[in-house]
C-alpha cells in the first residue's frame, strides 16, 4: 500500500517548525526572565497607619453553610478595629441555612431578587449588593472580597489597610491554601497560582505597580466603582475584568503577599472541570469595553502602559502557540510514523519520525516541569507541600494544565456550558496548619 507521502520533506519540515516554535518561545518571552529576577527581590514593607479605612467585607454565599462558618470565625478573630468593617454576606433565598449561621455571628446578609438567566455570577451578587448601600445609604471607603470556602490572617484586614493608605487603590495579599497537600489536582492547583501569585503578580508589581487579581482577597476603593457607575464587572471571571479595567485605566495596584488569604481547592476531578471551563470562558470574554469605561488615572507615562498593556495582552501567546505547535506535531508524527510502517519504509525514517515525537512529547512535559520545579523551590515555604506531594506536583502538572484544553474542548463542542455558572462545590475541612490557626505574618 502506498500513500504518496514525501517522508523527508515531513521530517525536515518537522524538525525547522519545532526549532522556530522554540525561538519563537525564547525570543518573545524575556518577560518571564524578567518577572523572575525582579520576583526574588526582597518585598518593601509599609509603614502602619493609624488611620482607618471603613471596608465593606462581601462575600458571594449560594447555599455554602458547610463553609461559611469558617470564614466567619476568621474575621471574627481579625486585629483590624471591628467597628471599621462591615461583613456582608449575599444569599439567593431567605431560607438558605447560611443566613442563620450569618445571623448567629450578628453579621448581615443580602438577598439577592435578580436572578434570571445570565445574572447568577458573582460579579451580579456583588453589583446587586454594592447598588443596595446607595438604597440604604451605607457608604464604604473599600470593598474588600471573599469567597465562602476563604479564611485568612488575624492581621489580613489591618496590614490591606496599611497598604491602602500608602495610596493603592487595589491590592491583595498572598493567596494560599487550606487543603493543598490532599491529592494531586490540589497540588496541581497550588502550583498554577502559585505561579501566577508570585512570579506573575508580583513581577507586575514591581515593574508596572500593577497586579493579577484572582478570584478573592483583593480590595477596590469604593471612588473607582462609582467613577465607573457602579460594579460592572459582571462576566463569568469578575476578576479578569477588573484587572483589565485597572491596567487600561492605569490604577495603582499592589500584590502584597506579607499575608495571607486561604482558599480550598477542589480536589474532585469534577469540580476541577468546571473550574477550568469558567475561567477559560470568562478568559475569552468580550472585554473591549473595560477599556474604554471610567476614568484613566494617568500613573504611567504612556510609553510604559503601552508596555504593561503589551504584555498583559499578548504574554501568554508564546507559550500557547508553543504547545499548540509540539501537540500538533507529536499528533502529526504518530500518523505519519504509523503511515510509514504500514508502507514499510525502513528503519531510518520510522527513527526520524518517532524521534520527532519523541522531541515534541518530551518538550511538551518539560515546559510544565521546570515551572513546578521553580515555583516549588521559590516558594514551597509558603505552600508547604510534603516532600512526596512537591514530586507528585512536578511529575503531575503537566496533566493538570492540560486539563484545561479537556475543558476548552468541552466549551467548544457543548457553548451552552460556557455560560452556565454553576457552584463549586466545598467541604470545609482545613488541612493547613497554618490556615486552621489563622497565622499572623509581620
Amino acid at each position: 500500500m502506498s500513500f504518496n507521502i514525501n517522508y523527508d520533506l515531513f521530517v525536515y519540515l518537522g524538525w525547522a517548525i519545532s526549532g522556530i516554535a522554540l525561538m519563537f518561545l525564547f525570543s518573545f518571552s524575556f518577560y518571564y526572565i524578567v518577572f523572575w529576577s525582579v520576583s526574588g527581590k526582597p518585598i518593601p514593607l509599609v509603614p502602619h497607619s493609624d488611620k482607618l479605612t471603613k471596608f465593606a467585607i462581601l462575600i458571594a454565599a449560594r447555599d455554602e453553610s458547610k463553609v461559611i462558618a469558617n470564614i466567619l470565625e476568621s474575621l471574627k478573630a481579625q486585629t483590624y478595629n471591628k467597628e471599621y468593617f462591615d461583613v456582608w454576606v449575599i444569599v439567593e433565598r431567605e431560607n438558605d441555612p447560611t443566613v442563620e449561621i450569618v445571623k448567629s455571628y450578628g453579621y448581615d446578609y443580602f438577598v439577592r431578587d435578580q436572578l434570571e438567566d445570565g445574572r447568577r455570577t458573582k460579579g451580579f451578587a456583588l453589583q446587586e449588593c454594592i447598588r443596595n448601600f446607595g438604597r440604604i445609604n451605607k457608604h464604604y471607603d473599600a470593598y474588600m472580597i471573599f469567597d465562602a470556602d476563604n479564611v485568612m490572617d488575624k492581621n489580613y484586614i489591618e496590614v490591606m489597610n496599611d497598604l491602602r493608605q500608602t495610596g493603592v487603590r487595589v491590592g491583595l495579599g498572598y493567596r494560599n491554601f487550606t487543603n493543598a497537600n490532599v491529592n494531586w489536582l490540589t497540588i496541581g492547583s497550588a502550583i498554577m497560582f502559585s505561579y501566577m501569585n508570585q512570579i506573575t503578580s508580583r513581577g507586575r508589581t514591581v515593574l508596572f505597580h500593577k497586579a493579577t487579581l484572582m478570584g478573592t482577597g483583593y480590595f477596590v476603593d469604593s471612588e473607582i466603582i462609582e467613577d465607573v457607575g457602579g460594579w460592572i464587572f459582571t462576566g463569568m471571571t469578575e476578576d479578569i475584568q477588573l484587572t483589565t479595567y485597572c491596567l487600561y485605566n492605569d490604577i495603582y495596584m499592589r500584590y502584597y503577599p506579607v499575608v495571607n488569604f486561604y482558599d480550598e481547592q477542589s480536589p474532585s476531578f469534577k469540580m476541577v472541570h468546571k473550574q477550568h471551563l469558567r475561567w477559560l470562558a470568562g478568559y475569552f470574554e468580550k472585554r473591549q469595553f473595560l477599556k474604554k469605561e471610567g476614568i484613566h488615572y494617568e500613573y504611567h507615562t504612556r510609553g510604559m502602559e503601552g508596555l504593561m498593556r503589551f504584555e498583559f495582552n499578548y504574554g501568554l501567546i508564546p507559550f500557547i502557540v508553543f504547545n499548540v505547535v509540539c501537540a500538533g506535531l507529536f499528533i502529526c508524527s504518530i500518523v505519519i510514523g504509523a503511515l510509514a510502517a504500514v508502507e514499510r519504509v525502513g528503519s531510518f525514517y520510522y527513527g526520524l519520525i518517532f524521534g520527532l515525537a519523541a522531541y515534541e512529547a518530551f518538550m511538551l512535559y518539560i515546559i510544565f516541569v521546570i515551572p513546578a520545579i521553580l515555583v516549588i523551590y521559590r516558594d514551597n515555604e509558603r505552600l508547604k507541600l510534603t516532600k512526596k506531594n512537591c514530586l507528585i506536583g512536578i511529575l503531575t502538572y503537566f496533566a493538570y494544565f492540560y486539563e484545561f484544553v479537556l475543558a476548552f474542548l468541552d466549551g467548544f463542542f457543548h457553548p451552552k456550558k460556557r455560560g452556565d455558572w454553576k457552584a463549586i462545590e466545598h467541604t470545609g475541612e482545613i488541612t493547613s496548619k497554618d490556615a486552621k490557626k489563622g497565622k499572623t505574618h509581620e
